[in-house]
């Protein structure tokens, strides 16, 4: 009888820290749907599904990852959010996302390293580390970024969740896995530096 009382609850509103309340306790985790029009921007392709997984009842969606920075990216059909683009199709895209009733929460991301080469030349990371094995192949050897650089880019994300929030998201979400660059400066394996950003802990 417990697991079914505690089941219900996965229906009952979520009331966060911050004060925003989640519909339910059921959620849509981020997942990189690479559907992003010509000019990496979310599409009617992109908002139809947010609008059918909205209408699918889960109480918060997240995005796939959208890009801060338009010289970093993971793929050809990503979204790029740096401020540069017009805020309508992002407008759409949140309206999409909570059109069945759900909170939708952008994930913001850099790739850092992880950026193909056939569309990044010379991606950044904490430190010059190249990926191992046959990923070598896709991923071209970084360049450790300049304290300044780094700066730049912690400008970046927080530009982005700002035009986020001004689009209508209800939150953001900073990815910090999966290899990309937040976990290259988190890692001692991608940070080999001696400065304020890296070394000991």
């Amino acid at each position: 009888m417990t697991n079914l009382a505690n089941a219900s609850r996965l229906y009952e509103p979520l009331e966060l820290p911050g004060g925003q309340t989640i519909p339910n306790r059921i959620a849509k985790a981020a997942m990189e749907e690479n559907m992003a029009d010509d000019s990496h921007l979310p599409g009617e392709a992109l908002l139809r599904l947010y609008r059918q997984w909205s209408r699918g009842g889960a109480g918060l969606l997240l995005t796939g990852n959208v890009m801060v920075a338009a010289d970093a990216v993971t793929g050809p059909g990503g979204v790029i959010l740096d401020g540069q683009q017009p805020l309508g199709p992002f407008r759409a895209w949140a309206s999409a996302g909570q059109s069945g009733g759900s909170r939708i929460w952008m994930q913001i991301n850099h790739p850092g390293r992880q950026s193909p080469r056939t569309l990044v030349a010379r991606p950044v990371s904490a430190s010059a580390v190249p990926l191992k094995g046959e990923a070598r192949l896709m991923f071209a050897r970084p360049r450790a970024l300049e304290e300044d650089e780094i700066e730049a880019i912690i400008a970046r994300f927080a530009t982005t969740a700002a035009i986020a929030e001004e689009a209508g998201f209800d939150g953001v979400q900073i990815h910090g896995a999966h290899g990309y660059l937040i976990n290259q400066f988190l890692s001692p394996h991608t940070n080999r530096r001696q400065d304020a950003w890296g070394g000991d802990p």
